[in-house]
């Protein structure tokens, strides 16, 4: 019998029998009825208690079409707008893109993206990296950022094209990342918004309903999002995890995705809004729908949402939802009144928490609505002059090196070839493939990209290109750079120019743009022909390659010629120089791979993209709990770099594990509190306490100071766990050659737990658990048990 003949069969019979639906881990089938998962009652939580009373007092004394006003967007100057009540103080909402800065607005830094970021595995970068940021999205007058990417993607899908804007494939890594984002925006204070929710993993048939995607080929109404089909411990233990952190980070604001969960739109699903975020996760703030993911007034009201986006505005692509349309309906008795009410609490008590109430943001000059950049179009700039140092710090700690058989680092080579497009500017400009969203008109020739296309992508004030940062270093150094920068036609330039050269630095890339997932898992064209052009002309080629995920290397990555690679991802504006600071060793390279590599891209799961032209396509997540390194390590696949992996210019080692049971303490961290059940929860012992913790030696064993990404893998014992899953990862930095310095982790009780689809709850199995560190996923040289007994 066919996979999708069953699961109709099962959805039918679990849709009439909710205990066997429960039994048979699909309880979420029935996702749309808002009468089986109602909202719960609204409280403020543990932090917001206060601002949710002055919240209630003032939604008490608005009028319907006020409490409407406050959760309908409205036409105005930014990407999304709320109306406000002036009568009482509360002025319109200013709600703009993105997870790497202010978009579409002139005056801002180009951040790196997030997976550039990741790939540092540094906490203190991810937080400052946010708390700048949303310093500037301040300082522009924006209200809500609509930022960061907390797990949707979470990268499920190796060719998802909007995997870059997020952090890691794996939820505990992407989870801390989320609470430090979190923390950093909100610290700046600005209102962040997670997103997207939940279990978003592709592009492709993400919007069909609108008509406003380029694979919408049905009529208007007829045709469905992607559906992505998931369990109930699938949900819990990998695209809920990291949602969960940012809620104890305590998020203003969560966006719902475009995507049907379970065949119930996202933004209309009362399972996941209801009962998962607003019940189990406690979640005091509101769900924002993303742009268009709203397809019913009466589904969405019920089912969960809070502020419909961008409701009329956004030059009314999606039509009119909410607004006049939801008074009507409450009026006439089909949405009650008490929701609307919930909604506009739940729109203003991160409001009075943040402090919004009580300060005045600057005035919006920029125009962030669609059309872009139409007149007026004021002009503020509010960058910091240290802004740059901090942007050019993280593309250096960030970038990757995956290979390194004596190219690097530089030893003051005095003359150097440059190969391929990527190494300089965009010829037509540096925003020239669209100031919106860069959806360049062709794969390649659009110079060095230091950032993917789509609502991520950040107006750049300037882009320091490789070439120039070599240039800028040749002065110093007095090397003579010789560039050939373009990528058709060179093999004759090539020959000529790369066998005197002492170095051959290649850059190429791999171009990701929201709305259509990328094609394969290649190169831009022409781009391996160049690496191949150039092993063929010279004995010491170093590749660069500025990539949105995984690419395929397998063609020349052993060839001997080939004496150095590193994946630099997108590192925004500052691009160059933080890639010069690593070629030369200024800065020895410290990223790790924030997923695993494959040899080929059959070695990942199969059809993480569905592409089938139906008009309710659906999308089986059948590999569960199994994604990215879990799925290599179950099924003893060999990647050709595993999670967590990447060089430096000297050696570690590790020694002296220590699991120290006496460090057992409460949450002291979270800003909000979930209430996720426990089955061992007996008044004091939290999901979040910390059990234990553990720490090991890291010893530079090499000639040059460096720092190291010590990761911890727990063995949990249960059948259908993984071998191993991440559950720590500690950055120990400067640490000088022959000296040692110790990694620190703090294991949680949920990090030891796993979820009972029957009885709907976290628990630690029995048995003993092998805990181990190491410098990546698949070497850990340290090890220990605990075991836990009856």
């Amino acid at each position: 019998m066919k996979l999708d003949v069953l699961l109709s069969l099962i959805t039918v019979v679990a849709l009439n029998s909710p205990a066997l639906a429960d039994w048979l881990d699909i309880a979420s089938l029935d996702s749309g009825n808002a009468t089986r998962w109602p909202p719960p009652e609204l409280t403020g939580g543990k932090s917001w208690a206060d601002a949710f009373a002055k919240a209630s007092a003032l939604v008490a004394n608005m009028t319907l079409e006020e409490k409407v006003n406050m959760t309908s967007g409205v036409p105005g100057r930014c990407v999304g707008n709320l109306g406000g009540v002036p009568r009482l103080g509360i002025n319109s909402f200013c709600l703009e893109d993105g997870p790497a800065g202010p978009r579409p607005v002139h005056g801002v830094s180009q951040f790196p993206a997030g997976h550039a970021t990741a790939a540092t595995w540094d906490e203190e970068l991810i937080y400052m990296r946010s708390y700048v940021m949303g310093k500037e999205f301040y300082d522009q007058g924006v209200h809500i950022a609509l930022a960061p990417v907390t797990g949707g993607p979470l990268g499920r899908a190796p060719r998802m094209s909007r995997n870059w804007e997020g952090w890691y494939a794996d939820p505990y890594a992407t989870g801390v990342a989320s609470y430090l984002s979190v923390k950093g925006l909100q610290d700046a204070g600005i209102a962040a918004t997670a997103k997207h929710y939940i279990a978003y993993e592709q592009e492709t048939f993400r919007n069909q309903f609108n008509r406003t995607e380029p694979y919408s080929i049905f009529p208007a109404g007829e045709q469905h999002s992607i559906s992505s089909n998931l369990d109930d411990k699938t949900t819990h233990e990998i695209y809920l995890w990291s949602f969960a952190e940012a809620v104890r980070a305590g998020v203003a604001h969560i966006m719902c995705s475009y995507n049907e969960v379970n065949q119930t739109q996202a933004c209309h699903n009362a399972y996941t809004q209801n009962h998962l975020l607003k019940r189990e996760l406690g979640f005091q703030g509101s769900i924002m729908s993303d742009w268009g993911g709203q397809h019913d007034n009466v589904a969405s009201a019920l089912g969960g949402l809070d502020m419909a986006m961008p409701g009329s505005g956004y030059g009314g692509i999606f039509g009119q939802m909410w607004g006049e349309n939801l008074v009507a309906l409450v009026e006439n008795g089909t949405v009650p009144e008490d929701r609307i009410t919930d909604a506009a609490t739940r729109v203003l008590t991160p409001w009075i928490w943040l402090g919004q109430d009580q300060t005045q943001l600057p005035e919006v000059v920029f125009n962030g609505a669609s059309p872009f950049f139409v007149a007026p179009d004021g002009y503020r700039d509010v960058r910091d002059s240290n802004t740059p140092a901090l942007i050019r710090r993280i593309g250096a700690e960030g970038a990757t090196l995956l290979k390194n058989t004596g190219g690097l680092p530089l030893k003051n080579p005095q003359r150097i070839a440059v190969v391929g497009n990527d190494a300089t500017d965009n010829a037509i400009g540096t925003n020239a493939c669209g100031t919106a969203y860069r959806t360049c008109p062709s794969d390649n020739s659009n110079g060095t990209m230091s950032m993917g296309g789509g609502s991520g992508y950040v107006y750049a004030p300037y882009i320091i290109t490789p070439v120039d940062a070599l240039k800028a270093r040749a002065i110093d150094t007095g090397a003579e750079i010789s560039a050939i920068t373009v990528d058709t036609n060179v093999n004759s330039s090539i020959q000529s120019l790369l066998p005197s050269a002492d170095v051959t630095v290649v850059f190429v890339n791999s171009w990701a743009v929201e709305g259509f997932d990328r094609p394969n898992i290649n190169l831009n064209p022409n781009h391996e022909e160049l690496i191949t052009a150039a092993v063929n002309s010279s004995s010491n080629v170093v590749v660069v390659m500025h990539i949105p995920g995984v690419v395929d290397v397998e063609k020349w990555i052993d060839n001997e010629n080939v004496t150095a690679v590193i994946a630099a991802w997108y590192p925004g504006q500052e691009s160059g120089n933080g890639l010069v600071d690593v070629l030369y060793g200024d800065v020895n390279p410290s990223g790790k791979l924030p997923f695993t590599w494959a040899k080929n891209y059959e070695d990942y799961y199969p059809n993480t993209i569905i592409a089938d032209a139906v008009t309710s396509p659906q999308s089986n997540f059948t590999e569960g709990i199994f994604i990215d390194y879990r799925w290599f390590d179950s099924r003893n696949i060999t990647p050709r770099y595993e999670f967590g992996f990447g060089l430096s210019y000297t050696t570690f080692s590790y020694s002296d594990l220590v699991l120290d049971e006496s460090g057992a303490h409460s949450d002291e961290h979270a800003v909000q509190e979930t209430n996720e059940p426990f089955a061992e929860a007996d008044g004091n012992n939290s999901l979040y306490e910390v059990l234990f913790t553990v720490s090991a030696t890291v010893t530079n064993t090499g000639k040059t100071m460096g720092s190291e990404v010590a990761q911890l893998f727990v063995s949990i014992p249960e059948d259908d766990q993984p071998p191993r899953v991440l559950r720590g990862f500690k950055k120990v930095k400067d640490i000088a050659a022959g000296a040692s310095s110790t990694a620190f982790f703090e294991v949680r009780r949920k990090d030891l737990s796993v979820w009972d689809v029957v009885k709907q709850t976290w628990y630690i199995p029995e048995g003993e658990f092998t805990i181990s560190v190491g410098p990546s996923s698949r070497t850990l040289p340290l090890s220990t048990t605990w075991s836990k007994t009856v």
